[in-house]
């Protein structure tokens, strides 16, 4: 989203579990973070607010689901279902949603064949994360772009003024394993072969290392796992 100029969307629902939901999660993850990063002046963040209109269309979204949508829902409570919301708010707002490849809890074929008969259209609303980053960085210099971005994700801290190629390799390893086990499989796998068949990957990693130099999300991200890791601590110190 930052590279396209925009902003992420925290739909009410997610907002609402990142800063208010109590449980043994939010505990050790401190809700003043998001709340800061949220709401600075230069937050890579949007917190929208539905109009009256706009529940309205949320609420008849979630009047269509049925259980096969998200799968272990009750029937009697889909319309307060956590990811029924999610999805019923951003499809209100006007924009896509981005799932996991996990049909465990949400089954996006479903809900992508009730909605586009809702609201008739054909292109899916609801897309896995791996598929919708292959579309966006489908082959050539878009494909190394994605290497790039992705290598920026794992770059060293800002002070650092030069980042060898065998550390980005070894980085970048890390960073696919984590990828795998989040159902992003297929971009995993070309990040490997962008990697294999790039003719200048010194040229490739520092790039990567300036993007993530200039990037506000990178720098609010690590703004917020710094104050995880601080939340984190003095809840375990209060266990001691």
């Amino acid at each position: 989203m930052e590279q396209a100029g925009r902003r992420t969307l925290i739909v009410p629902q997610v907002w609402r579990e990142l800063t208010q939901a109590q449980g043994p999660r939010s505990r050790a993850y401190p809700k003043a973070a998001w709340r800061h990063l949220a709401t600075v002046a230069d937050s890579p963040f949007a917190l929208p607010v539905l109009t009256d209109e706009q529940e309205e269309t949320a609420y008849a979204i979630r009047a269509k689901f049925t259980t096969v949508c998200f799968p272990g829902s009750h029937p009697v409570s889909i319309h307060a279902h956590s990811d029924a919301l999610v999805v019923s708010q951003s499809l209100a707002l006007g924009t896509d949603v981005l799932v996991t490849g996990d049909i465990r809890t949400i089954d996006h074929y479903e809900i992508n064949a009730i909605i586009g008969k809702f609201l008739g259209r054909n292109a899916p609303f609801v897309t896995t994360l791996d598929d919708a980053l292959c579309r966006a960085y489908a082959a050539g210099d878009a494909a190394e772009q994605m290497l790039v971005l992705a290598l920026s994700t794992v770059a060293p801290d800002a002070d650092c003024a030069s980042w060898s190629v065998e550390d980005a390799r070894t980085r970048l390893n890390g960073l696919r394993t984590a990828m795998a086990g989040s159902s992003l499989t297929t971009a995993s796998q070309r990040l490997d072969t962008r990697w294999h068949e790039c003719r200048d990957l010194t040229a490739v990693v520092e790039r990567a290392r300036l993007m993530a130099n200039h990037s506000n999300v990178l720098r609010c991200e690590r703004t917020r796992a710094d104050m995880h890791r601080a939340g984190s601590a003095a809840l375990k110190a209060q266990h001691l």
